[in-house]
Parts: structure tokens; C-alpha cells; sequence
């Protein structure tokens, strides 16, 4: 009696430790690789009416990210954008454009897993 019960206490564990693993991936995947990357972008000044558009994407644990910067004008109408899809602990994105003065918004959207961070600024020159 005390071998069937060891038994089918072991025959328990074992499908257990298969099958737990799989279930803590699928629900903490998303939080996990959004909590480990960071951004930083920009809009800097090159000379004259040129300006370079830029973003810095830190990837530590190497997830496939698609990364979109945008540029739009003061009432939103699309002026440009650049895009990325890697892999890359460091992902970068830069473009020049030429601008008049006024108020521009600089969007940077990155999708990882089927999760987009979107953020945006603003600059006036």
C-alpha cells in the first residue's frame, strides 16, 4: 500500500514540474520583457534648419523588438518616421530633417511580444 502511494505521489510530482513551467512563462512573459527595456529619444538641433531625430532602445535580454520614431507638426499631419525590427541589446534609430519654425510632436512606439509602449514629446523652434 505505502509503494502505490509513493508511487502515484511521484508520478504526481513529475507532471507537475512539467507542466507549472509552462504556465508561469505565458503569464509573466509580457511584464518581464516590458520591465526590462528601456528608451530614450529625441529631437537635436545639427545646424542651420537641420535637426536629427533619434531614438536609443535598451534591449538587455535580447527580445525582438519593432520600434517606429515619428515626426508630426503642430496639428498632427505626418511629416516622417523611421523603423526597426531587431533583436540588438542596443537599438538605434536616426534620421535629419530640415524644419521651420513652429511646434513639432517626435512619437516613438515599440511593440514587443504583441505589447506597444507608445510616448510622445513636443518641441517648439
Amino acid at each position: 500500500m505505502k509503494r502505490k502511494v509513493l508511487c502515484i505521489a511521484l508520478a504526481l510530482l513529475m507532471c507537475m514540474m512539467v507542466i507549472l513551467p509552462t504556465f508561469a512563462d505565458d503569464e509573466t512573459g509580457g511584464a518581464i520583457e516590458r520591465a526590462s527595456i528601456t528608451a530614450s529619444y529625441g529631437l537635436t538641433h545639427v545646424s542651420g534648419s537641420t535637426y536629427k531625430m533619434w531614438a536609443k532602445i535598451n534591449n538587455p535580454s535580447g527580445y525582438s523588438v519593432t520600434a517606429t520614431l515619428s515626426l508630426y507638426d503642430a496639428s498632427y499631419n505626418y511629416i516622417t518616421s523611421i523603423s526597426t525590427t531587431s533583436s540588438n541589446t542596443t537599438i538605434n534609430l536616426s534620421k535629419k530633417v530640415t524644419l521651420s519654425s513652429g511646434t513639432y510632436h517626435l512619437r516613438l512606439n515599440y511593440t514587443v511580444s504583441g505589447s506597444t509602449t507608445s510616448s510622445e514629446k513636443s518641441y517648439t523652434i
